[in-house]
């Protein structure tokens, strides 16, 4: 619920809300007037997806509704947001949906890397493409993915990191999503293990032998609810594997962050 009805000048008399909690979906903050708590969807509320550097907004309490400013958000890539979240859906012992997002989280991470290594990359290495060149090739990779499952993407993955198939401009971008298998295969651990850069074998072979996506379809499908100690064991997996490969593999959400790099 945006404030578009305040006056810009009485911005300098709006309080600073308390921030309590941020997600991926929500902005959770107490009212510095009546102090209830907020949360406010970023997609219903806030209509932005940006990180909130400063937002005018209404305390959603009816007996309140009395202005104030949000701020200090913490957005990080999809992913690993996602995964953040976990922590608190496990402290309120939300365990079912905690798995949920871990195996959205992987989803995520498999999505951004072909962004990054099929997208990003090749646009900011050739500057004769355009925008619109962008646009339309970005619409034909999410044509080409949206029907792989996890074991499909995660194959997909591991195929393109250890083929090492770089793209150099958005042309042989183009030509490989063409090609992409409907059913691919995921390399065998000894073409896993042969990449020279060790720390990077060791986390891809990790990636190859993870279960998250089986314990998600037992709480997707049969509606299973999964024990702490099972969201303990997967939360410690999920994090010593999704974020130093997220360091490893060099990914950002900002195409612009590539630019003269390599």
């Amino acid at each position: 619920m945006r404030n578009d009805d305040i006056s810009l000048g009485a911005m300098c008399e709006i309080p600073d809300g308390i921030k309590i909690r941020t997600s991926w979906e929500n902005f959770v903050a107490k009212c510095p007037t009546c102090g209830k708590e907020s949360i406010f969807n970023r997609a219903s509320d806030l209509c932005t997806f940006q990180p909130i550097v400063g937002l005018n907004v209404r305390c959603l309490s009816e007996s309140c509704a009395k202005p104030f400013r949000i701020s200090d958000d913490r957005l990080s890539t999809a992913h690993e947001t996602l995964f953040w979240d976990c922590y608190d859906l496990r402290d309120h012992k939300q365990y079912m949906m905690c798995i949920l997002n871990q195996a959205t989280a992987y989803e995520a991470f498999f999505s951004l890397f072909f962004r990054v290594e099929l997208l990003y990359k090749p646009f900011c290495a050739d500057g004769e493409q355009t925008l619109d060149d962008l646009n339309r090739l970005s619409r034909d990779l999410y044509k080409k993915l949206e029907g792989h499952a996890f074991s499909r993407m995660r194959a997909l993955f591991l195929q393109h990191v250890v083929t090492k198939k770089s793209p150099k401009d958005l042309a042989e971008a183009a030509q490989m999503i063409s090609c992409f298998s409907p059913c691919p295969k995921a390399p065998k651990d000894a073409d896993i293990g042969r990449l020279a850069d060790g720390k990077l074998a060791r986390l891809l072979q990790r990636v190859k032998a993870t279960k998250i996506h089986e314990l998600r379809n037992r709480v997707a499908h049969r509606a299973y609810r999964p024990t702490r100690v099972e969201v303990g064991a997967t939360l410690k997996e999920t994090r010593e594997i999704l974020l130093p490969l997220t360091s490893c593999l060099n990914l950002c959400e900002d195409v612009n962050w590539y630019k003269g790099r390599k």
